[in-house]
């Protein structure tokens, strides 16, 4: 992958419009898609803290398991907490409420003064060593557990975000992981031209982002009719259902106590009363949002279809296969 950057643009520019033109997709995903995967080599083989990430998110189901036909914008990187200072099992501690609310704040400022102090000034300097040209990374200020990375661009497409998002977050669950191959779509078009056309990551187990698709569901069956559903959630729904059509339900059906590990740590790092993350267990669970959701629902999944390739359902079959979900899940024991 690396050899590829070497390469003189308007090089770089044919291989990517041609690689688009075999898998039909647009010239400026294909080229994103690949940054995306170089990104990742960098971070899980070259980066200083290459053993304290794991791949988790929508990009990790369809980079690493094929599961899902949709472009995602995000890296969503889980970053060990023992980097900033905590032991293995001391998150996990007993603790009151106000004080595990207090805990939740510390380590998210811990990260994000990690992220500023000393992840930032290693991607500029890594990458730019790399690519050969200054590496533009930046924190989002609404967001300071969000790292950017305004890759050198070719193409243009105003319906794909242009940068590659890293969303690093200390609280959250890395096991179980497995390591996967992923592999730039370039690379599955044009073998051949290169030397490494793929690498090795560690990544969520499928199982596990099941489980978190679930709950997520849950926790959107139970939002409050005076907050708003957050834009293009819909993709949690989509990614919901590719995943329940693939071996991976069964073998999530056979792992139930996986629920309840999501569940409890969803309750002790992001509790929300109103979410009754306790009743996301087989009997109470719930899936599909009440009806006043679904025009908003369906007007979300119809904007996002520009992310999508390939076959897809139509917004009746989503929720319908969704409702067909939760009612299996109901009956698990």
């Amino acid at each position: 992958m690396y050899d590829l950057i070497k390469q003189p643009k308007k090089e770089l520019e044919i291989l990517f419009r041609n690689a688009a033109g075999k898998i039909g997709l647009h010239e400026a995903i294909v080229e994103k898609d690949f940054w995306v995967c170089l990104t990742l080599d960098y971070l899980f083989h070259s980066c200083k803290w290459k053993e304290a990430f794991t791949f988790k998110g929508g990009t990790s189901l369809s980079k690493c398991y094929g599961l899902i036909k949709r472009f995602s914008e995000d890296i969503d990187l889980i970053l060990d907490w023992r980097v900033l200072g905590y032991g293995m099992n001391e998150p996990w501690e007993q603790r009151s409420n106000t004080k595990q609310d207090a805990f939740n704040k510390e380590a998210n400022t811990k990260a994000e003064k990690f992220l500023a102090d000393e992840l930032l000034s290693a991607f500029r300097e890594d990458m730019g060593r790399i690519i050969g040209e200054e590496a533009k990374f930046y924190i989002l200020s609404e967001d300071p557990q969000t790292v950017c990375f305004q890759y050198p661009k070719i193409f243009e497409n105003n319906n794909t975000l242009q940068i590659i998002r890293l969303e690093i977050g200390a609280l959250a669950a890395w096991t179980p992981s497995v390591s996967k191959v992923i592999t730039p779509y370039v690379a599955q078009a044009y073998n051949r031209i290169f030397s490494k056309p793929n690498t090795i990551i560690r990544t969520a187990s499928a199982e596990r982002t099941f489980w978190e698709k679930v709950t997520i569901l849950h926790h959107e069956a139970n939002r409050p009719e005076n907050l708003a559903m957050p834009v293009r959630y819909s993709r949690h729904y989509y990614d919901l259902y590719c995943i329940g059509n693939s071996q991976i339900k069964k073998s999530a059906f056979c792992n139930i106590d996986l629920l309840k590990r999501v569940t409890d740590f969803k309750m002790k790092f992001y509790p929300r009363k109103w979410a009754h993350y306790e009743l996301a267990v087989p009997g109470t669970l719930r899936l599909i949002p009440p009806e006043y959701r679904f025009a908003e629902l369906r007007k979300d999944y119809i904007g996002m279809a520009n992310m999508m390739f390939g076959d897809y359902p139509d917004f009746d079959s989503l929720m319908l296969f969704i409702g067909e979900l939760e009612k299996e899940i109901n009956l698990l024991r």
